[in-house]
């Protein structure tokens, strides 16, 4: 028996079963699934039958619901369904011990650990629930067109790819030139309250600067440098004035008597 007709076996069993055992080989099962979120919760999953399988040991009284499935998709006697089934379970045994691995068509693959401990993994098709045909998984994650505001950024978007798209002249774009002049226009605004801020700056700094103490010490040092000047320039005029501030009152007698 071809491992064809044995996977289309225990896949019509499994439909209308919890269970399938299989002789000396292991029992197949399905449960069933709840409905669960996936894919960060924005996705619902309809309920399945999940398959499994058990190694384990089943008689051939076990096994019978197969063996008669095999007598009649084979269209032989329940003798010869045992030795056809045999023969393919040996097969398939032997390739699990040796590659690990054994394919079920419309089932699956049949896998098989360091310690030859068998297990199935289902196709991500496999649909062994009648009842659940046409159910889907639904997204409650909103769509980008029903989302509110989406549309009308859509329109500005696709106006900006038209402006792009239509205004291309002798290598450059409408759009390049208006970003130029976008960006030429704040820099010029940008600079002119940092100058104004700058001078305004140096303005108070300068005016702080001019505190009546100091406007005394300008005119004073403006006032001895006349004076200074003036000794020089009119030496005759200043000398009796210079003597005065140099010189107390004896001195001043001493110097005319000499």
């Amino acid at each position: 028996m071809e491992i064809t007709l044995f996977s289309k076996c225990i896949k019509d069993l499994i439909v209308e079963n919890d269970r399938v055992d299989v002789p000396y080989l292991g029992t197949f099962t399905a449960e069933m699934m709840p409905a669960a979120y996936s894919d960060r919760q924005t996705t619902i999953h309809p309920p399945y039958r999940k398959m499994s399988f058990h190694k384990g040991e089943v008689s051939l009284s076990e096994g019978r619901p197969l063996l008669n499935k095999v007598m009649r998709e084979a269209g032989v006697s329940l003798e010869q369904a045992g030795v056809e089934l045999g023969w393919c379970l040996s097969r398939l045994s032997s390739e699990l011990e040796g590659s690990k691995i054994c394919r079920l068509p419309g089932l699956g693959v049949m896998r098989a650990n360091a310690r030859n401990e068998f297990f199935f993994v289902p196709a991500d098709d496999l649909d062994i629930w009648p009842d659940g045909i046409g159910f889907e998984p639904i997204s409650i994650k909103l769509p980008k067109e029903e989302i509110p505001g989406q549309a009308g950024n859509d329109e500005v978007v696709q106006a900006g790819n038209d402006v792009q798209a239509s205004g291309v002249v002798d290598g450059f774009s409408d759009r390049e030139h208006f970003s130029c002049e976008r960006d030429e226009k704040p820099e010029q605004r940008s600079e002119a309250p940092d100058q104004a801020g700058n001078d305004g700056t140096a303005e108070v700094r300068h005016k702080k600067k001019l505190q009546p103490w100091v406007i005394v010490l300008i005119v004073l040092a403006a006032l001895l440098a006349l004076f200074i000047a003036a000794s020089y320039l009119f030496t005759d005029f200043m000398s009796p004035v210079l003597d005065r501030l140099l010189y107390n009152k004896e001195e001043l007698e001493l110097l005319r008597g000499r």
